[in-house]
């Protein structure tokens, strides 16, 4: 089984919870064994509160500082 599934591909990993954690355990470990699936990651963001940074309707983050860094994490793609 080829393990490489990424194939050096780069990529941005985002992870989010409704708590003040923001599933950044889980995104740790994600970014972590990325390379050991040649995945080339660029960058990572957790979303803490994400009923209370996340806008349903217009489909965005309300929170600008988040919103900030995940547009720096997005233009290193």
């Amino acid at each position: 089984i080829d393990m490489k599934v990424y194939q050096g591909k780069p990529v941005v990993m985002l992870a989010t919870s409704p708590g003040p954690g923001g599933a950044a355990t889980v995104l740790a470990a994600a970014t972590g064994s990325a390379p050991y699936f040649a995945a080339d990651v660029k960058g990572s963001l957790s979303v803490p509160s994400f009923y209370d940074n996340f806008d349903m309707e217009k489909g965005e983050l309300r929170n600008e500082a988040l919103n900030a860094e995940l547009k720096t994490i997005m233009s290193a793609l």
